[in-house]
């Protein structure tokens, strides 16, 4: 990065501190998502940032969980960085039997702690992404519990391969997304590493973006065929990324997780994702101001990003039939088996 484009970088950053909006509750339209139910009801924890714990009976799926949470003067190029394992420790839910544990893309609010996770408290669990993301941590995570979607990934024409858990009851798709500029159209932390790391990056920047994907997440019956189907992006994309391709399988998706940051930085989002996914419900993703926060305390909504011109995009786009809501961290939502 030459000077000049550092120190504008490093001038925004300066003038985002402090700079997240109070936030005004709004959860939006939960009917069929707080209602407790037992079987094989579809249980999601939001974590904060972009990590949720998903369940359907015994079958649990992690989407990359972030506790660290830096101060953001502390998130700049070359200032020391490192995962607050006592933190983890703390914050993680119970999550020994998870099979799976899905990366969006591998900047650090969302790779920094998986490590520890990976190895302490999902150690069953098999880590998908992007071939960076697998690079980035692959000086302390074996290869055999890692794999790269990049070349098996689907677009919006094509879809992608399935790849299924050990015990057969979930499977998850990776699709082709793009992240959203962070903010006056500058995109941070871009890049990618062509190579296994010999260490974990030790500053933010060092955490390179990758490709990044979205996800279809099915949780499956006896006979293997879907009874629940997830989508879940950790960043708001271009508009002609990040959607799902006709899979002709008859199978609507029930949930879509998506991400309130940055949207404004790319055009016809989240209208171009909610179009697509047509969920009968959405939960918003990635919504809280992450930086230093306290996750057991009250949050604020993102910085720089205007929560009531989403909501009301959002909702405008909405199917008459579908509903929102913004998860409380921690808080877990249940979703009933849709009728036939």
């Amino acid at each position: 990065m030459k000077f000049s484009a550092l120190a504008v970088t490093m001038i925004c950053c300066f003038l985002l501190n402090g700079c997240a909006s109070p936030l005004r509750i709004a959860t939006g339209d939960q009917s069929d998502a707080d209602i407790a139910t037992t079987g094989n009801t579809l249980n999601i924890q939001y974590l904060g940032v972009g990590g949720h714990r998903l369940q359907v009976g015994e079958e649990v799926i992690l989407t990359a969980p972030s506790f660290t949470n830096p101060n953001f003067l502390l998130t700049g190029p070359f200032m020391p960085l490192r995962s607050d394992h006592q933190r983890i420790d703390e914050l993680m839910p119970e999550s020994s039997s998870a099979q799976m544990l899905l990366v969006g893309h591998a900047h650090y609010d969302h790779l920094l702690d998986v490590p520890h996770v990976l190895l302490k408290h999902a150690p069953e669990a098999h880590l998908y992404g992007s071939q960076t993301t697998i690079n980035t941590v692959s000086a302390v995570i074996p290869a055999d519990r890692m794999t790269a979607l990049d070349t098996s990934m689907g677009t919006r024409e094509q879809p992608g391969q399935w790849h299924y858990s050990r015990s057969g009851r979930s499977r998850i798709m990776g699709l082709k997304s793009s992240h959203a500029p962070h903010f006056m159209g500058i995109k941070l932390m871009q890049g990618r590493y062509d190579e296994p790391q010999k260490k974990l990056p030790w500053h933010s920047f060092g955490w390179k973006e990758g490709q990044t994907l979205a996800y279809l997440i099915d949780f499956l019956d006896d006979q293997q065929q879907p009874i629940y189907r997830v989508f879940y992006q950790d960043s708001a994309s271009a508009e002609i990324d990040g959607v799902v391709p006709d899979l002709a399988d008859g199978k609507d998706i029930d949930v879509a997780i998506i991400c309130p940051a940055s949207f404004a930085q790319v055009e016809q989002y989240p209208e171009s994702i909610v179009r697509n996914t047509q969920a009968r419900h959405f939960i918003l993703g990635h919504w809280e101001d992450f930086f230093g926060n306290d996750p057991r305390g009250k949050q604020k909504f993102v910085r720089a990003t205007d929560q009531e011109a989403f909501l009301e995009r959002l909702t405008a786009a909405l199917p008459a039939s579908s509903h929102w809501t913004l998860p409380q961290l921690f808080d877990t939502y249940h979703f009933p088996q849709q009728e036939p």
